[in-house]
């Protein structure tokens, strides 16, 4: 029995020990991850639109709704997850408050009392069933300028072709980022 105890209590103090040693690590480490989060550029992810001209007999208002939504929190969690940008979504419901006109100076004015240094705008076009588009842009929020440009085509209007475009998009975004910064 004693060596069992003895076992244990040596057991305790080992895992005493590495407890400290990550706690210490983790002190350590904390100012380098606040100034890799400091470092990151603000972006506002502003509500993604929709141009649907096909024309198609149902009425797909809901999904698309829903799949807008999920496409734009998606853009920022991931760009977030790049480790390039903090990303936030501006929700359409705000956006229709601050600025029901629309007017560019609003947006840019509506992303920066976010403390956006970027903004992304969106647009996906339906021609038909299977052809889609998504007009994406990175926009300087204090000078309106336009940083980065693309347009993207897909196949399929279902949630998984939707996933793909966003997907395709966050790498694109990351790769020119990292292309145009060396982040």
């Amino acid at each position: 029995m004693r060596i069992g105890t003895t076992a244990w209590v040596q057991g305790s103090n080992s895992l005493a020990t590495m407890g400290a040693v990550g706690l210490l690590l983790a002190a350590l480490a904390s100012p380098c991850a606040y100034a890799a989060e400091v470092s990151q550029t603000s972006l506002v992810v502003l509500p993604i639109k929709l141009l649907d001209t096909s024309g198609e007999p149902t009425d797909q208002t809901s999904e698309h709704t829903e799949r807008l939504a999920r496409l734009a929190d998606g853009l920022a969690t991931n760009l977030t997850r790049s480790g390039l940008y903090r990303a936030t979504v501006l929700p359409a419901d705000n956006l229709r408050q601050d600025c029901p006109s629309e007017a560019v100076a609003c947006l840019l004015k509506a992303a920066q009392t976010r403390g956006a240094e970027l903004i992304l705008v969106g647009v996906v076009h339906k021609s038909s069933t299977l052809i889609m588009q998504l007009w994406a842009r990175l926009v300087d929020a204090r000078s309106g300028q336009d940083l980065y440009s693309r347009d993207l085509n897909f196949r399929g209007d279902t949630d998984e072709s939707w996933q793909r475009a966003e997907r395709f998009l966050v790498a694109e975004i990351r790769d020119e980022t990292i292309k145009v910064h060396g982040k």
